[in-house]
């Protein structure tokens, strides 16, 4: 009896060894989209709920009347990024869903670090993702079309079967190779480039260095409500 009970209770601790390394396994294996949902819900969150909420504050004009309905368009705008993000990574698998998890974590760390430029950062940075992400997309396109292509359609361009392959190899190779270049290379380090500009163009505030970052918890704490 007792022999059983300690069986029962070895196996029992078994399965949830077993099923907590499994969710701990499925987590690290989608960290980056996790990284990138956390940001994309940061900036919807707060930035977004910021720049909404100044779109349509006026001190005094409403005043003993209801306050106007809040826009959604920044956060429409953050919600289409992160779709088009998502698809990007079914498109086309590693490096695309580290990279872009870094993308979106430069995101937040410019919104944070340079409150000055924040309203233009919060289209620019989004706008850098959305073009990533859709170049992504038509480069994963343009390689499922390629790969449609068979020698024997182009024979009697390039003079017989065994030619329309070596070309189609070919270019095909090149444009893969172009194409890693591009995706996983050039164009995340222009990203990254063109908000290490910005920041060094704008000197830091020597009164409040961490005002960005305390905007961001304070719209945390209070869900965006703008206080009275």
């Amino acid at each position: 009896m007792l022999e059983n009970v300690s069986n029962a209770l070895t196996d029992g601790l078994i399965y949830l060894a077993n099923g907590g390394l499994a969710v701990l396994y499925l987590f690290l294996d989608n960290l980056a989209h996790w990284i990138a949902l956390g940001c994309a819900a940061t900036i919807g969150l707060t930035f977004d709920r910021l720049a909404q909420q100044a779109a349509v504050f006026a001190p005094g004009r409403y005043s003993g009347a209801a306050a106007p309905r809040l826009p959604r368009t920044a956060q429409a705008t953050t919600l289409t990024a992160l779709l088009l993000w998502l698809a990007a990574t079914l498109a086309l698998g590693a490096p695309v869903p580290a990279i872009g998890a870094g993308m979106w974590l430069l995101a937040v760390l410019a919104l944070v670090m340079m409150p000055q430029q924040r309203w233009a950062l919060l289209w620019s940075t989004k706008a850098g993702l959305i073009v990533y992400s859709l170049a992504v997309i038509g480069y994963r396109l343009f390689l499922w079309q390629a790969g449609q292509l068979s020698p024997a359609e182009l024979a009697g361009v390039f003079g017989g079967a065994q030619s329309a392959g070596q070309v189609l190899a070919q270019n095909l190779g090149t444009a893969r190779t172009v194409g890693a270049w591009l995706l996983w290379i050039i164009l995340p380090a222009g990203y990254a480039w063109i908000l290490i500009q910005n920041w060094a163009a704008q000197p830091m505030s020597i009164v409040g260095p961490w005002q960005g970052a305390h905007d961001v918890t304070a719209a945390l704490r209070t869900r965006g409500e703008r206080r009275g």
